[in-house]
């Protein structure tokens, strides 16, 4: 029997793929239609929050599900024809915990338990290789967090690597954020004690050729509780910025600019918001494409009734230093959208999303530069979109594709998620 093909059969029975028309509304252009393809999980899938993460690269897409209290796992899409095919779904590769187990059918699941991993709470794609983050992974006795590394062997993907912090503390959320490029991993552990509370920090790995070496440690220089230095990260080129969502004045949030130098990576700037105000959360989600750094800031407000509507703040590095362009909100915002919940660069569009907008049915919006300014030219829902399915709660990009989880959407089961996977043209 010819294997290959007997698991290629295998995978179109157990996976529901819907391509289906969502409707974008582009500026000057009026309501038009773009297809899209829906990814599922597996019905008999225990776990929820199917979209609380993904990445794109090559003809690849992965989907993490790893929710609250979850035990998580990601499906690994192949691009094929019109649609996407499973590949594999990658569970978490170690023995789960039975106090794991029990906490899912508690009320509280870290109330006297040993947290469940949220394997798939993040996830990112080089090539062959796949990272997923497990911000609650075991490390020895202690749920620490981790990443841990697949590559694509032929028929299948090989679980390869645990990557972990070189002081790993409980609950240090290490592999919250994830960014790779080349021979370079930076994970993030917002949570993390330095001389205080979950300061947060960052590590960057080396591939070696035979394995990921842990390099150097990065801290926010200047380092306050609760921080949350680590939120988010991205890497391009010779720069690298972090997100800590709560970083001071105010406890709006900011971000740090690192710049390799040698062999170090030398922080050269901090950004705070422009009149932020305590939780705008301005650092939660952040996108780099060559010099230009969009901040997702999801909870700032439009004025004193219209709150947490959200905003996004474009920056141009310029000797070495982030200069704000514009700041970016949606035309038609309203109180709670949470505009900024992720960023994605698209082609040359900016990609926003606002989970909660029209009643949480989540939303995204597309913005590109004409004459010297960043303008918004569409507005994007799933065609079966529905009230709580929070579309646009991760973004991923790749060329004009865009891929998009809906965490909350139902399924066979309430909130088992949905991923779309959107050919953006415009």
């Amino acid at each position: 029997m010819d294997f290959r093909h007997f698991r290629f059969v295998m995978v179109i029975l157990i996976v529901v793929l819907t391509i289906g028309v969502g409707f974008v509304t582009a500026a000057g252009m009026g309501r038009g239609a773009v297809q899209e393809v829906r990814l599922d999980p597996d019905p008999s899938d225990t776990d929820t929050e199917y979209g609380r993460s993904v990445a794109i690269d090559g003809n690849l897409v992965a989907v993490g599900m790893g929710g609250d209290g979850a035990i998580g796992s990601v499906y690994v899409y192949r691009h094929m024809g019109p649609t996407y095919v499973l590949d594999e779904k990658l569970a978490f590769p170690e023995e789960v915990s039975c106090d794991c187990l029990d906490a899912k059918e508690t009320e509280d699941p870290e109330d006297e338990f040993t947290l469940c991993p949220e394997f798939g709470r993040t996830v990112a794609i080089q090539g062959d290789t796949i990272f997923v983050g497990a911000r609650f992974a075991p490390v020895g006795e202690i749920s620490a967090g981790a990443v841990y590394v697949f590559k694509n062997k032929g028929d299948s993907w090989v679980y390869t690597a645990k990557i972990v912090s070189p002081n790993p503390e409980a609950e240090d959320n290490f592999g919250r954020a994830l960014a790779v490029q080349g021979n370079l991993l930076v994970v993030t552990a917002r949570k993390e004690d330095q001389t205080s509370t979950d300061v947060g920090g960052a590590y960057v790995y080396q591939y070696t050729g035979r394995e990921w070496m842990y390099y150097t440690k990065l801290t926010a220089s200047d380092a306050t509780s609760s921080a949350y230095f680590g939120q988010s990260v991205a890497i391009q080129g010779e720069y690298l910025v972090i997100g800590a969502r709560n970083a001071d004045p105010q406890g709006a949030g900011g971000f740090y600019l690192f710049r390799r130098d040698g062999a170090e990576w030398v922080e050269t700037a901090k950004v705070s918001p422009p009149n932020g105000k305590n939780n705008d959360q301005y650092g939660f989600c952040i996108a780099m494409s060559g010099n230009t750094v969009v901040v997702g800031a999801r909870r700032t407000d439009q004025n004193s009734i219209m709150k947490d509507t959200g905003s996004a703040f474009v920056y141009t590095i310029k000797d070495g230093f982030p200069v704000l362009v514009t700041k970016l909100t949606a035309s038609d915002a309203e109180a709670s959208d949470e505009f900024g919940q992720s960023v994605a660069f698209v082609d040359d569009l900016i990609a926003v999303s606002a989970w909660k907008d029209d009643g949480k049915k989540g939303s995204i919006y597309l913005f590109r530069m004409t004459d010297g300014t960043w303008t918004e030219i569409g507005k994007i829902q799933a065609s079966d979109g529905k009230s709580g399915d929070e579309f646009g709660y991760s973004l991923a990009a790749l060329g004009n594709r865009l891929v998009t989880g809906a965490h909350k959407a139902d399924f066979m089961y309430k909130d088992a998620g949905a991923a779309y996977v959107i050919p953006v043209r415009l």
